[in-house]
This record gives structure tokens, sequence and C-alpha cells, in this order.
């Protein structure tokens, strides 16, 4: 019997938009969008294994502008690009409610899982994270899933993952993982029916 339920993050429980971040970020910056997009696809590996933290980010967004900017106006302008996926977080309530673990499985970074943690109260159905930048590894690192079998006491048989992205789920069915590709929640409801899950 699975007893423990892995869910990612973004684009399962939370979208986000990121071009609105980018617009954002160089709204506050006077900065063009293709110097905002390269400067996070070159900082996006290092902050999500926790390398660096936000103040970095910061300091390289100000280097860049070649002026002051605000850290607080800055951290919004970066995390303000979330919407609850409500028919995923309805399942994981029903989930929690038959009693199941639930944890999150994500590559994030300090910054954005702070700023959802304060927002979103769904947050509490969870009995832990698995985080990248916490864990000092990115999906689809071998590193991450093991970590999160070892944070929710849990052998493989027994817990199931879904994530929106193929190759995310890819690494963890080649540690012997039972996962499954994130579509729709209705999809979603099948994959867990299928296993006796839900």
């Amino acid at each position: 019997m699975k007893h423990t339920i892995f869910f990612d993050l973004g684009n399962v429980l939370l979208f986000f938009d990121t071009l609105k971040m980018q617009r954002q970020i160089a709204k506050l910056c006077s900065l063009e969008l293709p110097e905002v997009a390269a400067m996070m696809r070159l900082q996006i590996d290092p902050y999500e294994k926790g390398l660096i933290d936000t103040k970095k980010i910061h300091e390289e967004f100000e280097r860049l502008s070649k002026e002051k900017l605000d850290y607080h106006l800055l951290c919004h302008a970066l995390c303000d690009i979330f919407k609850p996926n409500e028919a995923v977080i309805a399942i994981a309530k029903e989930l929690k409610r038959q009693g199941k673990k639930l944890f999150i499985l994500s590559n994030t970074h300090e910054a954005h899982f702070e700023f959802a943690v304060s927002q979103f109260d769904f947050f509490n159905l969870f009995d832990g994270f698995v985080l990248s930048y916490k864990v000092g590894a990115r999906k689809p690192e071998k590193k991450i899933y093991e970590a999160a079998l070892i944070t929710a006491q849990c052998q493989r048989e027994h817990c199931f993952y879904t994530d929106d992205i193929p190759k995310f789920v890819d690494a963890a069915k080649s540690l012997h993982i039972d996962a499954e590709n994130y579509t729709t929640p209705e999809d979603l409801k099948t994959h867990l029916h299928q296993r006796n899950i839900l």
C-alpha cells in the first residue's frame, strides 16, 4: 500500500508566471526583458541549489542596473507570480483526510518558497518539504530523490510522486520510485485511483 505522496510545487500545486516576474524585475530595475532573462538563467542553478542567496541576486541586479535597488521591492517583483491550483489542492486535502503523508519535492529557492508559504495556507497540509536549495541538489539529480525518501522515512514501494516535468519523473522511475507526469487534476486522480491511493 502506498501511503506517502510527493507533489511537485510549480505548475502542480502552484501556477507561476515567469514572464510576469521578468517584466516586474525589468520595470523595477529599468532593464530590458532579455537582460533580466539572461541574468536569471545564469543564476538559477546556484540559486536553487542554495549556493547563493537572495541578497546575491539583489547585488547582481544592482550591478546590472547600475543603481541602488530596494531589496524588498526586488523580492516582491521576483515572487509575486503565483496562483494556486485549487483542483490539485483539493486532491491533496482529500489525501490528507484519508491519512496519507504528503510532501513537496521542488526545485525552488528561498525567496519563492518563503513568499509562497506566507501567501497560501495549503502548505499546512504537508508533513514536510524537500527543497533543492535546502538539499543542495536539483531534480533530476539523484541526491534530491534520495533526500526525499529519507525525509519522508519512506520505502520506494510505499510512495508515489507526480511532477509536470517528464525528465524529473523519468529520473524518479530510474530510482524505482513510482511516478507519473502531471498533466491535469483529472489525470492525477486516475493515477491515484489506479494505485488505490485515492
